[in-house]
């Protein structure tokens, strides 16, 4: 037990964590070496999700998302520390050294699950390992995506003699992500009632996403096919109201793949609902200046956006009610828009917003089908019905029926459909940190980005962290 406990400490050490903090915030990971029952399984499963939950979702919801937004072509900064990322001087802030530690100890603490579980026997073993790589490959997709080459750490730290790990190419760690997804896909439940947790369906859904990244259209169009031609087996389909996605006392719905999971309860609320709405709705009143991000109504995406299109103004505002009352004030500067999507006016605290947040729903799974498949068979009858069910529900039409004044006009070419689909894309994920990736998936933040009026970024990755030059010999 000491030589494993000694392992557990080394993990905290290794992803940036003193150990002290590390064991203080998540006792159950050391149960993975003491007593390999059934609640200690699933005690040190839920463990390996905490990390990107963490502080109320701080580093991911807020400070992560507040980075990718603010690197997004219609965003701009209104806090001077976080303008370095609207103006790409990524060696000018820190906050994304943050984010490397945090997907590197639920990297860490997976490891240890899968290390424990392979080749033995206990009773849904492949189903907790599927769990375990599934998070594995979430954190892969986002290093490798922001940092490019990373460490590909997947053996638990054994002694300290084994901190160090090269860079593996980009090409490796996308590899890895394939496979950890292919095997979650194969092992995990279609459905869960515990919500929050990985499924087949999340898992499918992700690795739909990665080949589309990795431009390999026809294997994202065949993942995203599968999804929704057996939606009533993964229980997904999209709600009928755009704004009900984002309800704060929904404990889950169809619309939902894979989601951060926040209560509206003191102190285990979301972050982004009290950091990303200027709005002080808890003390009853609303203030100026809260918010430290948002977008200008003077650039072109914000300014071609259809004022009749209802996200645009559940999104984006610059007015606010006071209470509830007939009061309106102007919460930002005329040009100022801030970013309204994640509410909840009827929290008991700032700390007990119930707002999610989502990392995939079911609108993801019909643009990127409509994105593959276009780029496979052109703007096929299927692809145009696939993102017209996302524009409609967008305007609050009925979903399945067609609508002349919402959907794309018919015979569109290949190019102009697919400006079409990532201009939908957004439309519906503002905010929920798909803009960046998509603008450099695409190589289109070479054209949206100036169009904005920003500068073209020297670097679309971060800097290493120095502290993993300091502990990693091997970089």
């Amino acid at each position: 037990m000491k030589k494993l406990f000694s392992i557990i400490l080394l993990a905290g050490i290794v992803t940036g964590t003193g150990c002290k903090k590390f064991l203080a915030e998540q006792p159950q990971s050391q149960l993975l070496y003491g007593n390999f029952d059934a609640q200690s399984i699933e005690s040190a499963t839920v463990g390996i999700y905490e990390p990107l939950t963490r502080s109320r979702g701080r580093l991911w919801e807020s400070h992560y998302t507040a980075a990718l937004t603010l690197l997004e072509d219609y965003a701009h900064s209104r806090y001077t520390p976080q303008e370095a990322y609207a103006n790409y001087d990524f060696t000018q802030i820190t906050y994304q050294d943050n984010f490397w530690p945090t997907f590197y100890q639920a990297i860490s603490r997976a490891n240890i699950l899968i290390n424990v579980l392979q080749g033995g026997t206990f009773a849904n073993g492949n189903k907790y390992i599927g769990e375990a790589r599934f998070v594995r490959a979430i954190c892969y997709y986002q290093l490798v995506r922001c940092w490019g080459k990373v460490p590909l750490r997947l053996q638990p730290v054994a002694d300290a003699q084994n901190t160090g790990q090269p860079l593996a190419e980009v090409a490796e760690v996308y590899n890895q992500i394939i496979s950890d997804l292919q095997f979650a896909e194969a092992n995990l439940p279609n459905t869960t009632t515990q919500y929050g947790r990985a499924t087949a369906g999340a898992a499918k859904v992700t690795l739909a996403d990665v080949y589309l990244t990795l431009a390999r259209y026809a294997d994202a169009r065949t993942k995203a096919k599968e999804v929704m031609d057996n939606k009533s087996v993964y229980g997904y389909d999209l709600l009928a109201s755009f704004s009900d996605i984002f309800s704060p006392t929904s404990a889950t719905s169809s619309e939902e793949v894979f989601a951060l999971k926040f209560s509206r309860s003191n102190g285990l609320g979301s972050f982004v609902a009290d950091y990303a709405a200027s709005i002080n709705q808890f003390q009853g009143f609303a203030a100026a200046g809260n918010e430290t991000f948002g977008a200008l109504s003077t650039t072109p995406f914000i300014k071609n956006w259809d004022d009749n299109d209802p996200r645009k103004a559940w999104t984006l505002y610059n007015k606010a009610v006071v209470n509830g009352t007939n009061v309106v004030i102007n919460v930002a500067p005329p040009n100022d828009l801030l970013y309204g999507k994640f509410r909840d006016p009827l929290a008991p605290s700032e700390t007990g917003a119930g707002n999610d947040f989502f990392l995939y729903r079911y609108a993801d799974v019909l643009l990127i089908f409509a994105e593959a498949e276009n780029k496979v068979n052109g703007p096929s009858a299927d692809a145009y019905n696939a993102v017209n069910m996302v524009r409609r529900r967008g305007y609050g039409v009925g979903i399945t029926t067609a609508n002349a004044a919402v959907d794309l006009p018919a015979g569109l070419t290949q190019s102009t459909f697919d400006d079409m689909v990532f201009r939908e894309r957004g439309y519906e994920f503002m905010e929920e940190d798909k803009r960046w990736f998509d603008l450099l998936r695409t190589g289109r933040y070479k054209t949206e980005i100036p169009a904005a009026g920003k500068r073209l970024p020297p670097s679309t990755l971060f800097p290493i962290p120095a502290l993993e030059k300091l502990t990693n010999d091997k970089l």
